[in-house]
Formats: C-alpha cells, sequence, structure tokens
C-alpha cells in the first residue's frame, strides 16, 4: 500500500457509484427483471430467480472498477490473474446471497489493530454502505460492484496483513534485504476454500505471528489497566535481599503488570521474588543481569505500554517482508540491535552468541549474502577511510606506528599481518558483497560484556568464532578442532572453500518472541523505528 492511498473516495466518485446503483435498482424495477453484463453477452434474470452461476465479471467491468477506486489500481494483474483462474464467476456470493467469507473479511479490515495494521485500509466507509445496501436488498441481486470491491479490500488486506504495506519502499530505509513475493490471487483462492489460520500460515514467518499474539495481550493490558511507572527518586540502585524500600511497591507491580513477576503482594521487601522478576525483565531487554537498578533499567520499565505496542507494530511489518520457505541446511541470523548471532541448523536454532557491530556513524548494512570463505590467520586490508581517519595522522606523530601495530605497505595499502594482535582476530568468514562487510574474530574481548555492543566499522565481530568455524565446517571432517586451532595460530593465512554456501542474514529486529517463547525488546540504536513508524502512518 503505497504512501498515496486514499482513506476514502473522493465524494464526486461516491456520487458516480450510488448513480450507477441507483439506476440498477431502478432497472430491477421494470417488470421485475434486470439485465446484468455477463463477459461479452448480456444474460437476463428474473428477480428473486436469479443463479449466481450464471453470473460473470468481464475485464471491462474490472478496469471500470478500477478508474472508480484508484487505491486499488496496484492490484489490477492480481484481479485479472484471479477472475481468469475462476471462470469470471461471482465468488463473494452464492444462491442464498453473499457468503460467510465476505462478512468474516469485513470484520478483519474493521480490527486490522489486532493484526498490528498501522497502515489504514482504504474506502472501508464504502465497503460498509455497499455491505449495508446489499442486505437492504435481503442479499439479492449480487452486486457487481460489492464483488469487486470484496475482492479489491482483500487484496489491500492481505497486502498489509502478510505482504508488508511498505515493502516496495524498504530499501528507502536502508532494508536491502530479498522481498517476500505473495500472489494476492492465490491466497484468496485459499481463502475460499480453507480456513484463514491455514493461509496465514503460508504467508508468513511463525515469529510473525507469534509476535502477534504478544501484541494482543499488550492491547488488552492498555485497555484494561492503568500504566503504572518507577519513580526515579525511589530507585535504589544496588538493593540487597532483604532491605525494606519505599520503591519496592510500585517496582513489583510494574513487574506483575509486565508478567516479569508471578505474584503480586503489598509487601515493601526486596525478597528473592523480585530480585529474580528483575532480572528477567533485565534479560527480555538486553541488559547485564545482575541486581543493580540504573537509569538505564528505569528507563526501559517506564517505557509507556502504547510505545510498546507501536514497536512490536513496527516489527511485524519487517516481519512481513521476509521470505517464506527453505533458507537451506544451515543458516545465520545476525539481529543487530540485539548484538547477537544465531546459527540455524534445520530451521531449528542450534547455537547463539554476542556479536559487536558498526557504530552509528558506521551503521552495519542490512542485507543477505551466502558465506562461501573461511580465512585462517588472516590480513586485514586496512579500509582507505580508516587510513585516512586514523592511520595517516598516527603516522604523522609516530614514524614507528605501522610497526608497532604489525602493519606494513603492500602494493599502496595498509595491511596487518596476521597474529594474536590483528583487528580481525585469528579468523574470518566471507560472504562476498558490495559492502565489504564480513563476521570475524577480534582481539577486543571486553567489548562483548557491555549491553550496548555498537564499536565497529561496519563489520561483525562474532564472540564464538572458533564455535561458527566448527558448525561451518561439520562437513568436512579433516577440519577437526585440533586442525582448527592450529590454523587460528598458524600465523600463516589460508583460505578454505566451503562445500555448501551457508546464507547469512543482517537484520533490524527491535522487538522479537525469543526461543523461550519471551518477548524482547532492545533499544533502536539506528534510529530506524520512528522512520518506518512514518513511512506507515501516512
Amino acid at each position: 500500500m503505497d504512501n498515496g492511498s486514499q482513506y476514502f473516495s473522493k465524494l464526486s466518485k461516491q456520487l458516480v457509484g450510488f448513480a450507477c446503483l441507483g439506476l440498477f435498482f431502478l432497472l430491477m424495477g421494470c417488470n421485475g427483471r434486470h439485465t446484468d453484463r455477463v463477459g461479452t453477452r448480456t444474460t437476463v434474470v428474473k428477480k428473486g430467480n436469479i443463479d449466481v452461476k450464471t453470473l460473470r465479471v468481464d475485464t471491462l467491468s474490472i478496469n471500470s472498477f478500477l478508474s472508480r477506486w484508484g487505491a486499488f489500481t496496484e492490484f489490477a494483474v492480481d484481479f485479472k490473474t484471479f477472475y481468469s483462474s475462476q471462470g469470471y464467476h461471482y465468488v463473494w456470493f452464492d444462491q442464498k446471497g453473499l457468503i460467510e467469507a465476505a462478512q468474516h473479511l469485513l470484520g478483519r479490515i474493521n480490527a486490522e489493530d489486532n493484526d498490528g495494521i498501522l497502515k489504514k485500509m482504504p474506502y472501508k466507509e464504502e465497503l460498509t454502505s455497499l455491505m449495508d445496501q446489499q442486505k437492504e436488498k435481503n442479499f439479492m441481486p449480487p452486486s457487481l460492484e460489492l464483488e469487486l470491491m470484496l475482492t479489491a479490500q482483500y487484496f489491500s488486506y492481505a497486502k498489509n496483513r502478510w505482504g508488508g504495506a511498505e515493502l516496495a519502499k524498504a530499501k528507502d530505509i536502508g532494508w536491502y534485504l530479498p522481498g517476500k513475493k505473495l500472489s494476492y490471487s492465490e491466497l484468496l483462492k485459499k481463502q475460499l476454500t480453507v480456513s484463514s489460520a491455514d493461509v496465514e500460515q503460508e504467508a508468513v514467518i511463525p515469529q510473525y505471528i507469534a509476535l502477534r499474539k504478544m501484541l494482543n495481550h499488550y492491547q488488552e493490558l492498555e485497555k484494561k489497566e492503568a500504566e503504572i511507572l518507577v519513580p526515579q527518586q525511589d530507585i535504589t540502585k544496588q538493593p540487597i535481599i532483604g532491605d525494606t524500600l519505599a520503591m519496592v511497591k510500585k517496582l513489583r507491580a510494574r513487574l506483575f503488570q509486565l508478567g516479569d513477576l508471578q505474584h503480586i503482594s503489598p509487601s515493601k521487601i526486596y525478597d528473592q521474588e523480585l530480585a529474580d522478576a528483575v532480572l528477567r525483565f533485565k534479560k527480555r531487554h538486553g541488559m547485564k543481569e545482575d541486581p543493580s537498578l540504573d537509569s538505564r533499567f528505569l528507563k526501559e520499565i517506564n517505557v509507556p505500554i502504547h510505545a510498546r505496542i507501536q514497536q512490536i507494530m513496527i516489527n511485524m511489518e519487517r516481519m512481513r517482508w521476509i521470505p517464506l520457505g527453505d533458507h537451506g541446511v544451515k543458516f545465520i541470523l545476525v539481529n543487530i540491535p540485539a548484538f547477537q548471532l544465531y546459527y540455524y541448523e534445520n530451521n531449528k536454532l542450534s547455537w547463539s552468541c554476542r556479536v559487536v557491530v558498526g557504530k552509528e556513524m558506521s551503521q552495519t548494512v542490512i542485507f543477505g549474502g551466502n558465506l562461501q570463505y573461511i580465512v585462517f590467520s588472516p590480513y586485514w586490508y586496512v579500509p582507505q577511510d580508516i587510513i585516512k581517519k586514523e592511520i595517516l595522522p598516527e603516522m604523522k606523530k609516530d614514524p614507528d606506528y605501522l610497526g608497532k601495530h604489525h602493519m606494513e605497505w603492500n602494493n599502496g595499502h595498509v595491511r596487518q599481518k596476521p597474529g594474536a594482535d590483528n583487528s580481525l582476530g585469528l579468523v574470518k568468514f566471507i560472504f562476498p558483497n558490495v559492502n565489504d562487510i564480513y563476521l570475524h574474530d577480534t582481539p577486543s574481548k571486553p567489548l562483548f560484556n557491555e549491553d550496548i555492543r555498537a564499536f565497529s566499522h561496519g563489520c561483525i565481530r562474532v564472540e564464538q568464532p572458533k564455535e561458527l568455524a566448527q558448525s561451518l565446517l561439520e562437513d568436512m571432517p579433516t577440519w577437526t578442532s585440533k586442525r582448527i586451532d592450529l590454523a587460528m595460530q598458524s600465523g600463516k593465512e589460508q583460505w578454505v572453500s566451503l562445500k555448501t554456501k551457508v546464507p547469512v542474514y543482517i537484520g533490524y529486529f527491535t522487538a522479537y518472541v525469543d526461543s523461550a517463547g519471551q518477548l524482547n525488546f532492545r533499544e533502536d540504536i539506528y534510529h530506524k523505528d520512528a522512520r518506518l513508524l512514518d513511512m506507515l502512518m501516512q
């Protein structure tokens, strides 16, 4: 759904549509008969005795409909593909009138917030009006306008719910992962024969469904309960088990409200149950799992429920963009805001580890590639911008700067020699790409202990590089654990080609459900959520 979509049709279009309907009803009143265009011929049917199977939709009717309802023109191909597959029959009517799926669609459109849809559906009032008019006629004769309107509304709803309202503009906000391609015509065909749940499972990844469940929980929370905030002045940074503290009552109530505390009580004692709830909350928000209650903890626990609902919706939109299907026996996912790498085998999480990603000024790019090579004891070929901004100024201060940092000139470029001090560590993992981004080891191990791990120039530093190498080389038995250690410590660069390329996806999700079923939130380190929210709200 593009940014230029209208919420309602212009009054002139409305009058034209109603005038056409009025003429239709007038003709119905003449001798109890009406004419309905069927393909390239005219069929005459008697009022109250209409065989719906004889009614047809032709391409002229579709074109005329799309000219009146401009927000649906993007579905022109879907219209013709769908009705061609149906022999141009009506699909939203049977001999009794509107089928149940029509009312169900209207209900889903009116409850679009429950599906995490921020982009408003066009012509909702007009759809309701056409439905009401059809009911006034006791559902007969079938309205061609309503038939086409229901199909158009389904295509629009399916795009918003499963296809991604802003997928076409994803690159405008720096999202270069491959996008999902859905056939709205095929979805409608299935929708008319199977349940919505079955269709949805074929349209979106399971993470989307899990996230929507959490959305509905938070929506109910917002409706039923008043916001509970923990006053900053009451916070004790280092609470001790058994202390009686003023802030405990509010802290206990807030953690119970958010689901991290299972039982509520009026006690002002900071007990073990409350301390465990604090740790659960901190884990879900990517903070150090220690008992301290610092300013970041206070900030995260006081984020309003409504803001969390928006955050979930924003990430549901991103989940809609993810292609379905088999990603291969193995694949790697890096979630930038979570500073985490996930290694999947047979579509199940095998293991994960921490990563360091690019600083805000040198952001890690959101894209995908295929990991092809492992390089043990690598050289680091220093990028030209780093040479200009960092190395050359240091060389002016200290002529021996390159030697002290195990660097050398190489054909007009600077490279750092293999070894423990190499900025890439002892191994790197290459998935060729125009961004020149790769995964690699690092000598700066203490950075993995930080909560916010955005320190690199754009590449991704891996906390457990040997484990990653072992996982990637499992189908090459000669690469034992000992051999991998020797290669990493040899001081001599060695390239290894993988037997099978492994997909790598670098994504950006600030809200997600983890493998334990817990809802997680992360800081929007690159300020991408607000931009996507603006696009969805337009």
